[in-house]
């Protein structure tokens, strides 16, 4: 039985496939992450007032708004968007985005919530020396690698499961 091979241009689809699908969440996530995360922003407290639901059905979105209250009390509160999945009177610790319109939970929940996007992308990425192998020589890559591989997955696979449960509590 022979092997077949994947012609370059075959292969180079593919991985410019692979790496756009990888790469789209961690871009997308990467904002809030680095705004859960306290490096960018404006730290505080946010307390949601109100969150009202739009649309009907499976178009229903709900958007929640509240006062953000700056630790730098020379800055006055104002009020902001918030994440549709917050509660009504809740009260957590926020990051300001930097346009002043939306604030992030920079707490424990808000954290792994907005790992989820970043997470994901890497996980997309780490079977990606695998596929290559198989895909450019022709042959299954080593134990060890199959191992690393399935380690960091499983890890990943954990931080955006813990995330999501997060974000849903």
């Amino acid at each position: 039985m022979s092997q077949r091979r994947t012609s370059p241009a075959g292969a180079l689809v593919t991985i410019v496939v692979w790496l756009a699908v990888a790469l789209l969440p961690l871009l997308f996530g990467l904002s809030d992450a680095r705004l859960a995360f306290g490096l960018t922003g404006e730290p505080g407290t946010a307390t949601v007032e109100s969150c009202v639901e739009h649309g009907s059905g499976e178009d229903t979105e709900t958007e929640c708004r509240g006062r953000f209250v700056p630790d730098d009390r020379g800055t006055a509160a104002r009020t902001v968007g918030l994440p549709p999945e917050s509660d009504e009177g809740e009260s957590f610790r926020a990051q300001l985005q930097p346009d002043g319109e939306r604030a992030r939970p920079a707490d424990v929940k808000g954290r792994l919530s907005a790992l989820i996007l970043p997470a994901l992308g890497l996980l997309f990425l780490v079977p990606m020396p695998l596929g290559l192998t198989y895909l450019l020589a022709g042959r299954s890559p080593g134990r060890l690698v199959r191992y690393l591989t399935a380690g960091a997955a499983s890890v990943l696979g954990a931080v955006c499961l813990a995330g999501l449960v997060a974000s849903n509590l």
